[in-house]
């Protein structure tokens, strides 16, 4: 087995690499973006599939049984055949409109968005079943409850604009369009997580804040302090990327300030973070952390930053390895924990966890 932190597998693109998907076994890796090339591989032996991109390939998600892959490519919507790369179906949510994001519900439906549009549609025909136009979008981010009912929505309703008084996370059931809860924060939401059981979402916003609600109702479970505008507060952290320990028991949430925070999932209070920096030791030159993601173990976190790290580590903050990349624009663990997908411009890289992330 390899050190941990050793690059295992490197896919080459001939732009960016910026959607990344491990099949449901952990044995393939899909990676696209600007390029002209949708890239399947092997993670050690086997025959590799290319198959053409319009070049803005946003996301990927394999099918439960890792026979299709769900791509959205520009303003299409595309189900191939993950080993011939066959398309079985293919069309646009709505006309003049990209889609961001696509998931594969544990059923075979797929769920995916525009800026303003969820749609859940029939995994073999790509036939509608249901479409939710959100009211004074846009979608920031999305995350999927595990078992598929319910979808929960980061929305900033002035993106890349001002951004106070502006945004809210929702919770909507899939099976019927019903909105289940709300949280509006001072400022836009950019990101939200489901706890594993959905009864609780995790969300961080412009207003320097992460909050905890309940899915159904949105009542404030807890927040962390404010610091306002003021990035000289000991407090500002300007959170942007964040994650659910799949064991419910922690999260973690990345921001400008160049920090990976664990804090506990019950009570908000933070239990780590990464990097780990001696009590007396000066102000380090970190990047901002802009990807965060747990392995499904619950026992290693890890991070990406501008600074062109990106890390392995413990909830205390203990950190495994760290690895030299080019900036990071997709970042996610494989199913059983074994290898960490990284998406750079011009690549896409895997990283052998080894048993860190097992078990």
């Amino acid at each position: 087995m390899s050190q941990p932190g050793t690059v295992a597998l490197t896919v080459e693109h001939d732009g960016s690499a910026q959607a990344i998907a491990f099949s449901p076994d952990s044995t393939r890796f899909a990676s696209g973006g600007s390029g002209s090339v949708l890239r399947v591989r092997s993670v050690g032996t086997g025959v590799p599939l290319d198959a053409p991109s319009q070049g803005a390939v946003s996301s990927i998600a394999f099918s439960p049984d890792g026979a299709a892959l769900a791509v959205a490519d520009f303003e299409s919507l595309f189900v191939r055949s993950s080993s011939t790369g066959a398309v079985i179906w293919q069309g646009p949510l709505e006309p003049g409109n990209s889609v961001n994001t696509v998931r594969f519900s544990p059923d075979g439906k797929v769920v995916a968005t525009t800026d303003a549009l969820v749609a859940v549609l029939d995994g073999a025909t790509g036939a509608s079943v249901r479409r939710m136009t959100v009211d004074t979008p846009l979608i920031s981010g999305i995350d999927l409850s595990r078992d598929g009912a319910r979808i929960a929505l980061a929305i900033d309703e002035r993106h890349g604009g001002d951004h106070r008084f502006a945004g809210s996370a929702r919770v909507l059931e899939l099976a019927t369009g019903t909105e289940l809860g709300r949280l509006t924060p001072d400022n836009a939401v950019l990101a939200v997580a489901f706890s594993p059981d959905a009864s609780q979402v995790l969300c961080c916003a412009a207003d320097d804040t992460t909050r905890m609600f309940e899915a159904v109702g949105g009542a404030q479970l807890w927040q962390t302090e404010d610091a306002g505008d003021n990035p000289d507060s000991p407090r500002f952290t300007a959170p942007s990327c964040l994650a659910f320990d799949p064991k419910g028991r922690w999260t973690v949430v990345g921001g400008s300030d160049g920090f990976a925070r664990v804090r506990e999932a019950e009570s908000g209070v933070e239990n780590g973070r990464a990097p780990t920096l001696a009590v007396d030791a000066p102000a380090p030159e970190i990047g901002a952390v802009t990807h965060v993601a747990f392995g499904p173990n619950g026992k290693v976190a890890a991070s990406a930053s501008t600074d062109n790290l990106v890390r392995l580590f413990n909830p205390d903050g203990k950190e495994h390895y760290t690895v030299t990349t080019d900036e990071v624009l997709a970042m996610e663990f494989s199913p059983d924990g074994r290898w960490l997908g990284i998406g750079c411009f011009g690549h896409a890289l895997v990283i052998d966890n080894g048993e860190l992330g097992r078990g």
